[in-house]
């Protein structure tokens, strides 16, 4: 029997990456679909083994143990009571009912969505993780087709930031919220680029699904990082209307500001309405509670310490910069104290290579205009603020280096335009070469 299931979801695994790949993606980003699949299935695998089999501990198990629970309600009460809970959430009358208080608890949501690849591999973690890493994969790709598309210049670094850095590949495969997560960004921003820049005649009705599809998953799993998004997106369009609308050119800059100000004022003020931890008048000790768990949990690891840090945004504000750069930064190469730090360490020690390489080419060169710049200045206040919320809420250095997949890939893509960044690129991967001369130089900017 376990031969059989094997071989059925194999089959089904095969054809979805053949129906993947006959899509109608950019020629450019073909010779890397294969190369990018597979590493990204592997580390879904890898996971599980140094999971179960090495450290015996991890977010990996709970939600494998979780959703056997559902496979096993929906083998012994019924598809309809499985499908009640799966799209309603509601465990009434079912054995989770216990165990699953609130109700609407997200740490079960990951589960919920696990349990669907489970119940298709009779319960094999493996076959699911598979899957998972697929769709993280599939939501990826779609993006990086998307940036290639309208931003020809920089297809070589959205592909090594979004599918081939280390870290984002790892920690965005298998059975953890990030591949959710990671696959429905994908999914949102991909679909939000054809909606912005495309013409809404070609498949608009598609596009808007996959935004809906990708903001829903997003929210099942890490609604924070849902509002977030949506909040960029937000700002991409004001800025693009007030500040890049050829018909408000003669205005001055000042009242646009302040337009701009109030409005995004009263949209972010209703995303922190959308849940209760994310109220203003309760963010500050939201954020402070989950740091001061985080510390107690963290006794004897690296992590980021805040001596005077207090419950307010005045001092959030003050310890904003130094919780970026040990977002960033940190584990440095001296902190190392057993394998995985060793390699956190060492991809941090690349980033910071990076930084050094793009500072040297912003000074050397003096200001740089862009063309898309309410893009530009709406990713970096998402990464800085999504940054240094991530570092107040988990310091402890091994947790943020997961948790930060969500900004990474975005800095390592801005990282990698600079000329100084994008040479050194070439000589890593040899189709960069040719790819820079079919196309024009970048500085720094997207094309």
């Amino acid at each position: 029997m376990s031969i059989l299931i094997y071989g059925l979801n194999l089959l089904v695994l095969a054809g979805l990456v053949w129906w993947l790949w006959k899509q109608d993606w950019n020629q450019q980003l073909r010779a890397f679909f294969f190369p990018a699949l597979l590493l990204k299935l592997a580390c879904g695998l890898l996971i599980g083994v140094l999971s179960f089999y090495v450290f015996d501990k991890g977010d990996t198990q709970l939600y494998y143990k979780r959703a056997l629970l559902m496979t096993e309600m929906a083998q012994e009460q019924g598809v309809g009571t499985y499908l009640r809970y799966l799209f309603f959430n509601d465990p009434v009358g079912t054995p989770l009912e216990g165990l699953q208080r609130p109700f609407y608890e997200s740490a079960w949501n990951m589960p919920r969505l696990l349990s669907v690849p489970m119940l298709l591999t009779n319960g094999n973690y493996y076959l699911s993780s598979l899957y998972l890493s697929l769709f993280s994969f599939a939501g990826l790709w779609f993006f990086v087709n998307a940036m290639s598309r309208y931003f020809t210049a920089t297809t070589i670094p959205a592909v090594v930031a979004f599918l081939l850095f280390p870290s984002v590949v790892y920690w965005s495969s298998g059975v953890l919220k990030e591949s959710v997560l990671m696959g429905g960004m994908g999914l949102l921003l991909g679909s939000s680029l054809y909606l912005l820049f495309g013409k809404l005649r070609r498949k608009p009705v598609l596009y808007l699904f996959l935004f809906v599809l990708g903001l829903y998953l997003i929210w099942l799993v890490k609604y924070f990082v849902a509002v977030a998004l949506v909040l960029m997106l937000a700002l991409v369009l004001l800025l693009k209307i007030i500040f890049y609308n050829p018909k408000l050119a003669r205005l001055h800059w000042l009242p646009k500001l302040l337009v701009l100000l109030f409005l995004f004022s009263g949209i972010a003020f209703l995303g922190t309405q959308l849940n209760p931890n994310l109220h203003l008048e309760v963010l500050p000790d939201v954020v402070y509670l989950n740091y001061q768990t985080s510390l107690i949990a963290s006794q004897g690891k690296p992590r980021i310490d805040f001596p005077f840090l207090e419950p307010t945004y005045l001092s959030f504000a003050l310890h904003s910069q130094l919780a970026f750069i040990g977002m960033l930064f940190r584990p440095f190469i001296w902190e190392v104290y057993n394998v995985r730090t060793f390699a956190a360490a060492l991809e941090n020690t690349v980033l910071l290579l990076l930084t050094f390489g793009f500072l040297r080419d912003l000074f050397e060169e003096g200001r740089v205009k862009w063309r898309h710049g309410y893009l530009l200045t709406a990713v970096l206040v998402f990464v800085f603020v999504m940054g240094v919320l991530l570092a107040y809420s988990m310091p402890n250095l091994g947790t943020l280096s997961r948790y930060r997949v969500v900004v990474l890939p975005f800095v390592v893509y801005l990282l990698l335009l600079c000329k100084t960044n994008s040479s050194l690129l070439s000589y890593l991967l040899p189709i960069c070469q040719r790819q820079q001369e079919e196309d024009e130089p970048t500085q720094i900017a997207a094309d």
